[in-house]
């Protein structure tokens, strides 16, 4: 009799075709895993129950009868450091394809945050980076794209409101088809009032890709230009990537849990710890092979996760976080001050959602099986802690700023976060920022040293559009060692 031991786990990630199997070929990712993984399906069961009153013969029917109605989804979690490294040619650069930036777990955060697999290639528009001019339109000017070699793609310019500073201007694109085909950035042409545009201007983004990559460099450095990029861009999804999760328990016994999809991520740095990132998500169905065999792969990725590479865990205790008015203080939006405030923090977390259900049948006499998953509302947010000091720019003035009359009379803040999970400079380290967060007034805690709490909500700038711009993630590592 064989007994199976935590410590002895794996875990291989499979990313999913569209039709919710793995290409024997495709590249998978091997990924460790902390003390306290789970996997679990339950069923959704019914009874059947007699009540009556006693017959004339004193007997009184208290029978009971249970069914299986269906299987719920699986649901599974884990945790995993935050490591991000320089895949290097004396290393693992022939199975990725290149040499660049890279995250052990980046397969994760694209299935989280967008619905394409890793590298796949789409030739549509996916943004318009506007250049705003001098004067005003009298109405929103039409959009349109010439040239790029391809077709389909449309848009609409939305104008800054009434009583703001800058009404009248086109405040962002929305580009509402992506259309297909685009070789190159077409020209973008506006048509209004003004029909020079008055010196606006815009550049077509051509999406690569469908997944949430949007660069990876291929040097180390501290310049956006030598970062792993993903955003929230392609997160506007009914349905997101999903994966094939493999839990290999030892002794010839796997557990693969299909049509998994990221539901949450939870990234926690503490003062005293190394970054870790809390997983947790569902599946259709959970197979259970007892006989060892794994998914083919021909590319199975294992470098920044191996037991050799040590240089590529982030420290917490040099994290810092900056904090700013996202409009530079203008009174129109947050009337409290135009300073950036510097809190030095001993904690905090960020937290993506989708808020994923998974649709199931409901035929009568059968057993019911999940089929395809569906998205919610995306929430991002989180919290942080800081103690109470004085100074400009510091903690006590953001509170004193944030229960202000000027601030109680603002309905929605709109700060502009960053949090530098292992510094501003060097490697590795890893940034999050958040264009638009909404801050509640934070809470203190008497202990001996007097701190903050504060909650935060990452928003969009505009909850319409189709470019969701509340998240993004800039990956800096260095080459193993």
């Amino acid at each position: 009799m064989a007994l199976f031991f935590q410590r002895d786990a794996s875990l291989t990630v499979y990313p999913e075709t569209s039709a919710g199997t793995f290409a024997n070929g495709d590249t998978a990712y091997v990924i460790p895993l902390l003390e306290g993984f789970s996997f679990s399906q339950t069923t959704n069961s019914s009874e059947i129950t007699l009540s009556e009153m006693e017959s004339t013969g004193g007997v009184s029917r208290r029978g009971r009868k249970m069914f299986n109605d269906s299987l719920a989804p699986v649901e599974w979690s884990f945790s995993t450091y935050l490591r991000p490294f320089l895949s290097g040619t004396t290393n693992n650069a022939a199975t990725y394809g290149a040499a660049g930036q890279h995250l052990v777990d980046e397969v994760l955060w694209n299935s989280l945050l967008a619905k394409g697999r890793l590298g796949e290639v789409n030739t549509e528009i996916e943004s318009v980076t506007l250049t705003r001019g001098s004067s005003v339109f009298t109405t929103a000017p039409t959009v349109a794209f010439s040239g790029g070699g391809g077709s389909g793609a449309t848009a609409e310019a939305i104008l800054f409101p009434t009583g703001h500073a800058d009404a009248g201007k086109i405040s962002h694109i929305n580009v509402t088809a992506g259309g297909s085909g685009y070789s190159s950035a077409p020209t973008v042409v506006f048509t209004g009032n003004p029909s020079s545009g008055s010196g606006h201007s815009g550049v077509a983004v051509v999406g690569d890709s469908d997944d949430a990559l949007l660069s990876r460099g291929t040097a180390a450095g501290n310049a956006d230009a030598n970062a792993l990029i993903m955003d929230s861009r392609r997160s506007n999804k009914s349905a997101l990537g999903t994966m094939t999760l493999e839990f290999n328990l030892g002794s010839n016994q796997l557990y693969k849990i299909t049509k998994a999809v990221v539901n949450s991520a939870t990234v926690n740095f503490d003062v005293d710890g190394i970054a870790t990132v809390e997983w947790s998500g569902m599946g259709a169905n959970i197979v259970s092979v007892t006989d060892g065999t794994q998914i083919t792969s021909a590319k199975k990725i294992t470098e920044g996760g191996r037991a050799a590479d040590t240089n590529n865990f982030i420290r917490n205790r040099l994290t810092s976080m900056s904090i700013a008015f996202a409009d530079g203080g203008n009174s129109d939006v947050s009337p409290i001050n135009d300073n950036a405030y510097n809190l030095t923090i001993v904690g905090g977390s960020i937290s993506i959602e989708n808020n994923i259900s998974y649709l199931t049948p409901e035929e009568l006499g059968v057993v019911n099986k999940p089929i395809e998953h569906v998205t919610g509302v995306r929430n991002v947010g989180g919290s942080f802690n800081c103690y109470l000091a004085t100074g400009t720019g510091g903690s006590r003035e953001f509170f004193d700023d944030l229960v202000s009359d000027a601030a109680l009379g603002v309905t929605t803040h709109d700060f502009a976060v960053t949090f530098n999970v292992g510094g501003t400079t060097g490697q590795p380290r890893v940034a999050f920022e958040m264009p638009h967060c909404h801050v509640e007034v934070p809470s203190h805690s008497i202990e001996d040293v007097i701190s903050l709490e504060t909650n935060f909500s990452s928003l969009q700038s505009d909850m319409e559009s189709n470019v969701p711009d509340d998240f993004k993630l800039k990956s800096f590592g260095k080459a193993l060692a």
